[in-house]
């Protein structure tokens, strides 16, 4: 397939969910919304073989080939899609996001079940399943119901930002969507810092961190048994050394692991809960990230006078020294994150 036409189905997916494009180079474009950036790689093998190919990929693109190239995917780390020349180009396509070789729909927008399954299918050749979401996250563990559409295994390997993460997302909660965020954390890592991750999941902020950072020490707690077990396998599978993963509450464990300089919770719906525990482990001048899902109207109100009131408690003082939004939750509702620096 030449390079334009490659082009032209690839962004597509991307300009069907709301991204805007923008062209950086030859290959590369960058597709974004008001919360998520995705770097693109696009390459065509009428205009580049194997090895020139997999020169140009760097470590946290989304990359696209043609069948010429499909044997990229044994060549590097990123998630690679296969994009096949010849694509009804009449069917409708949902909203979904891609984990691994898993697809989730989160909403079918009055497509039909079939429809949907194969315009997917068409996009993203080789898929293990395709997942309609039926509940929204409930329970301890912030799981989701979730209906098979096509194929029978939810458990896949997610490639980002130069890792591989092992994840299940009928038995944890994980996002594609949130990887901008996770880089932007773990480039914000200072060397020689020890960093404790509340609500760990399965893995993706410890583990981003521990292979792109120099951290001297990455802790993670996490309640969820089996989001634990993957966490466990992930720090293995990226051969990390300084990544410990414990299973327990935040609240039963935290307290007995001293200080950190960078302390996060990655829990938007029940970070705030835990914000006095938090602020116990951060060291002087130390660091702290709340998420937080806020109402559009007061984004950051509900998390600064929270920390506020904790920290006054503790004969600690704060302040906010980053806010951002990371994602779209609801129509009326948004995660945001807050950074504030301990004193």
């Amino acid at each position: 397939m030449n390079q334009e036409k490659l082009e032209e189905k690839s962004l597509d997916l991307f300009r069907r969910q709301g991204f805007e494009i923008e062209k950086e180079d030859e290959t590369l474009f960058q597709a974004s919304n008001e919360d998520t950036e995705i770097d693109i790689r696009i390459i065509s093998s009428d205009e580049f073989d194997l090895g020139e190919a997999s020169n140009l990929v760097k470590e946290c693109e989304k990359v696209f080939v043609d069948n010429g190239l499909s044997g990229l995917k044994d060549k590097v780390s990123n998630d690679v899609s296969v994009m096949e020349e010849y694509m009804d180009e009449e069917l409708d396509i949902p909203s979904y996001e891609r984990i691994g070789d898993i697809v989730v729909i989160n909403e079918l927008d009055d497509i039909p079940e079939e429809e949907a399954v194969e315009a997917i299918l068409e996009h993203n050749p080789g898929l293990d399943s395709i997942l309609l979401k039926e509940e929204n996250l409930h329970g301890e563990f912030r799981i989701g119901g979730y209906r098979k559409l096509y194929g029978e295994n939810t458990e896949t390997i997610h490639r980002e930002h130069g890792v591989r993460l092992k994840v299940d997302p009928t038995k944890m909660f994980f996002s594609e969507r949130e990887g901008t965020e996770r880089k932007r954390i773990f480039e914000s890592i200072n060397n020689g810092e020890d960093v404790l991750i509340m609500f760990s999941g399965t893995g993706p902020f410890p583990v981003t961190i521990g292979k792109h950072s120099k951290a001297s020490k990455i802790v993670g707690v996490e309640k969820n048994p089996e989001a634990v077990k993957f966490a466990k396998e992930n720090v293995e599978l990226n051969s990390l050394e300084n990544v410990e993963i414990i299973e327990g509450d935040v609240r039963d464990i935290c307290p007995e692991l001293g200080k950190f300089d960078h302390v996060l919770m990655p829990s938007p719906t029940n970070a705030l809960e835990f914000v006095g525990d938090a602020l116990s482990c951060v060291r002087k001048n130390g660091r702290l990230v709340v998420y937080n899902v806020s109402e559009k109207e007061n984004l950051y109100g509900p998390v600064i006078e929270k920390v506020k009131e904790e920290a006054s408690e503790q004969g600690l003082s704060v302040e906010a020294i980053d806010k951002r939004v990371t994602a779209d939750f609801s129509p009326s509702k948004r995660k945001v994150a807050v950074e504030f620096r301990v004193e």
